[in-house]
């Protein structure tokens, strides 16, 4: 999984067996770590309670979570992503995309055999 921050925007990569593990284990999780203790987790996951896509951050740990019709159309389907624009406290808007992920043409050292090839446009800056 692969996770891209910018200024109110989450988006997540996930690749063809994470998508299945989702599917089967109804989440999906990666930590990076800072040493000395310090850590940031970040994790995908099916939610039959979620009546929409939210995303919540506490304890260092980032949680995106799917409601089940929506998480069960994408994973079953050859739509891309998933995108919202949840509305904050502050009246501004948090930007969240999870998609599969595509094989990045111009990165030739970059392991793709568990990329979405068939859903990938033939253009490499489509990465």
């Amino acid at each position: 999984m692969k996770l891209r921050c910018t200024t109110n925007s989450i988006r997540i990569r996930i690749r063809k067996s994470e998508l299945q593990q989702l599917a089967t284990e109804q989440r999906i999780e990666e930590k990076i770590q800072f040493g000395k203790g310090v850590s940031l987790t970040f994790a995908l996951t099916i939610s039959g309670l979620a009546k929409e896509v939210t995303a919540h951050f506490v304890n260092n740990k980032l949680v995106v979570k799917l409601p089940k019709t929506v998480a069960a159309n994408w994973i079953n389907s050859n739509e891309v992503g998933i995108e919202v624009n949840n509305t904050l406290d502050n009246s501004e808007s948090l930007h969240i995309l999870i998609e599969k992920d595509f094989p990045c043409l111009d990165r030739a050292e970059e392991n793709k055999s568990d990329t979405f090839w068939e859903l990938a446009p033939d253009s490499p800056d489509a990465c």
